[in-house]
């Protein structure tokens, strides 16, 4: 059977090539031997004449690099810009002081995504036209092929304000969360209760005057219904799962996935243990430990809950979140790298899905929502 061409409606490419200094033009097994060494050092040269130990981020083993998304026809992204304004600590990745300072972060991430456009390894897709140029380029496609990129950004605290707005949609900017972890700019985020922050408001104002969606993944349970009942462009939840199977305010309830599938929203499927497992509640951090126990099939349970609630396959698709924060130890036990998620629309299939509806599932329903909003 021929692969389906799959969107991956959540990656942290840009993340995971800085934060964690990878090569992402490399095959997964070639970053794994290239990870950081515990030496330290200003140089590993054998020439260096100075040794220094000192921090280093965290590492997880990697599963996500550009080939093996080739090798998986995994096509297009939705790959993030992301900063956000929250107290640092040791485990809060891309966490800043100030607003400032996740605007430079957020210029580093797009600086990241022109630089392989400059290579050829990715294309930007702004326009309808580019996302059915892109499609195209992927019915024949070559080990040079380039993945495409619609551009989103995972809490809006690198918008410095609404008179910003316009300059990241030049940049390709089309889809936003306006929170992400804590308490930031514009408001609360998983973690916390709260709702919306006031300039919140004239942010959306100036989203409103563009084609960009607002991603309502990461709004505290308060600031998510503020923002449905203020908004009235397209939404989408590029990674969530469901609450009714796994605890804790990270995920969506049944109520918050029907008012984004009323509103024509996709619901993006998150391949992470602590996505996945009911065991693991995100409020309750005793619950939280190391090591993936669940399988890939356990994501079926989450896609068939939101399709019978909806009483239809229009409104999931892939939202992986792979590598974002976490790698392989904390996927799932049968997954190794990103091209198994060819496997998993087998498995999909094997449930019951229909061909028709392995497609929509693979790019199907995230190509639909982008042309109803680009065209």
């Amino acid at each position: 059977m021929s692969k389906h061409l799959i969107i991956d409606g959540h990656l942290d490419m840009a993340f995971n090539g800085l934060f964690y200094r990878r090569d992402l033009t490399q095959s997964v097994y070639e970053l794994r031997n290239r990870e950081d060494s515990n030496r330290g050092g200003v140089s590993a040269h054998p020439d260096s004449l100075e040794r220094r130990m000192g921090p280093r981020p965290k590492h997880f083993t990697p599963t996500v690099a550009l080939p093996e998304m080739r090798k998986g026809k995994v096509g297009m992204m939705l790959s993030t810009i992301m900063a956000r304004v929250q107290d640092p600590a040791g485990n809060t990745h891309n966490a800043l002081r100030t607003q400032a300072n996740a605007y430079a972060r957020g210029q580093s991430h797009l600086a990241y995504y022109r630089a392989l456009e400059r290579k050829g390894e990715i294309t930007f897709i702004k326009s309808a036209s580019d996302l059915d140029a892109c499609i195209q380029s992927w019915e024949n496609p070559t080990p040079e092929t380039p993945i495409g990129l619609i551009l989103s950004m995972e809490s809006a605290d690198p918008i410095l304000g609404p008179d910003q707005v316009g300059e990241w949609y030049e940049a390709g900017l089309r889809s936003v969360s306006l929170t992400h972890f804590g308490a930031n700019s514009y408001g609360h985020g998983t973690g916390t209760a709260g709702g919306l922050y006031p300039p919140a408001y004239p942010l959306m104002d100036a989203l409103a005057e563009t084609n960009i969606a607002i991603d309502l993944t990461h709004a505290a349970d308060i600031a998510f219904w503020h923002i449905m009942d203020y908004w009235k462009g397209p939404v989408h939840a590029s990674h969530c799962n469901c609450r009714a199977l796994v605890p804790g305010q990270r995920h969506l309830t049944d109520d918050m996935i029907k008012a984004i599938t009323d509103r024509g929203g996709i619901i993006g499927t998150v391949f992470a243990e602590q996505m996945l497992n009911p065991v693991w509640n995100w409020d309750d951090p005793s619950t939280h430990y190391a090591t993936s126990t669940r399988p890939m099939k356990a994501a079926i349970e989450h896609i068939d809950h939101i399709c019978n609630l909806t009483g239809s396959t229009d409104h999931v698709a892939f939202g992986t979140d792979l590598d974002g924060g976490f790698g392989l130890e904390l996927s799932p036990t049968d997954y190794h790298t990103i091209d198994d998620l060819q496997r998993f629309l087998d498995l999909l299939s094997a449930h019951g899905f229909s061909d028709e509806d392995v497609a929509k599932y693979a790019s199907g329903n995230l190509i639909r929502f982008f042309k109803n909003i680009w065209s």
